[in-house]
C-alpha cells in the first residue's frame, strides 16, 4: 500500500493512485494527456495560464529558504522547505524538498497557484517504475465565494522488467477530477493560538473512479500561505513558519 502523504492535498493525490488501479487500460481523453486540464467554464487544454484576472495578493509566498512547520494528525510535526527554482516549460517553479512525499513544485501564474508533483507507483520486485508528472490548480486568489474551478488530472505508470525472465506489464493509465470551490474570503481564523486575517477558504472534492468522493477544506492566509487543512482523512495546522 502506498504511503499516505503529509499534507491533505498531497494525500488526495496519492489516494487517487491507490484508488483507481484497474485491470483494464482504457485510453484517456486527448485533452487530459498533458497532466492537467483546468475548466473555468471551458478547458485550457492543459497549460498553466492564469484565468486573466489580477491577483488579489500573495497567498502562497515563494522564495528559496521559505519553510512551514505543520502539526499533522497522521505524521505529527512536519516541515516543508522551498529549496530552489526550476524552469519547466518556460515557467519558473519553486521546488520543495519533500512536499508530496516526492519531488514537488509550486507555480503562481496571475491569480492561479499550481502544484506539480511526480506521482509514485506500487513497488514490484524485478521492475523499474516510471511515472509521469501531474499538475493541479489548487487556488485562484481572485475567486469570489461560490466560484468554482476544476482540474482534470491524468498520468501513466510504466513498469519495465529488470530481468528478461520477468513478463511484460502493460502501462496503467489513471485519471481523477479535482473540483474546487471558493467557500469564503476575508476570514479571520485562529490557528495554534495565532490569529490570521485575510484568509481564503477553498474546498476540494476529489472524484476518482472506484472511490468515494473525498473532501478537504484549505485555509490560506495572505502573505503567509496555507495555515490549516481539514479533511475527511487527515487534518493539519500551521505551527510556525519563516519567509524570505
Amino acid at each position: 500500500m502506498m504511503k499516505i502523504t503529509k499534507l491533505a492535498f498531497a494525500f488526495i493525490f496519492l489516494i487517487s493512485v491507490a484508488s483507481f488501479q484497474s485491470c483494464e487500460n482504457e485510453p484517456l481523453d486527448s485533452d487530459l494527456t498533458s497532466g492537467v486540464s483546468d475548466d473555468d467554464g471551458g478547458s485550457d487544454g492543459g497549460n498553466t495560464d492564469d484565468t486573466g484576472a489580477a491577483s488579489t495578493g500573495d497567498y502562497w509566498p515563494r522564495a528559496v529558504g521559505n519553510f512551514w512547520n505543520f502539526n499533522d494528525t497522521f505524521y505529527g510535526g512536519v516541515t516543508y522547505d522551498m529549496v530552489g527554482t526550476e524552469v519547466i516549460d518556460g515557467d519558473t517553479y519553486y521546488k520543495f524538498d519533500d512536499l508530496l512525499n516526492s519531488e514537488s513544485w509550486l507555480l503562481k501564474s496571475g491569480d492561479s497557484y499550481y502544484i506539480r508533483t511526480a506521482v509514485g507507483g506500487y513497488d514490484i520486485p524485478g521492475y523499474a517504475i516510471t511515472t509521469s508528472y501531474i499538475t493541479t490548480k489548487m487556488l485562484v486568489d481572485s475567486a469570489e465565494a461560490g466560484d468554482e474551478w476544476t482540474s482534470h488530472v491524468s498520468y501513466t505508470i510504466s513498469y519495465t522488467a529488470t530481468d528478461s525472465n520477468y513478463p511484460e506489464i502493460p502501462n496503467v493509465d489513471y485519471g481523477a477530477t479535482y473540483n474546487f470551490e471558493m467557500i469564503a474570503r476575508d476570514l479571520t481564523r485562529t490557528v495554534e493560538g495565532v490569529e490570521y486575517d485575510n484568509v481564503l477558504q477553498v474546498r476540494l472534492e476529489l472524484e476518482a473512479l472506484g472511490a468515494p468522493t473525498t473532501t478537504v477544506d484549505y485555509f490560506y492566509a495572505k502573505d503567509v500561505g496555507l495555515i490549516e487543512f481539514v479533511g475527511d482523512l487527515s487534518s493539519g495546522t500551521l505551527a510556525s513558519y519563516s519567509l524570505n
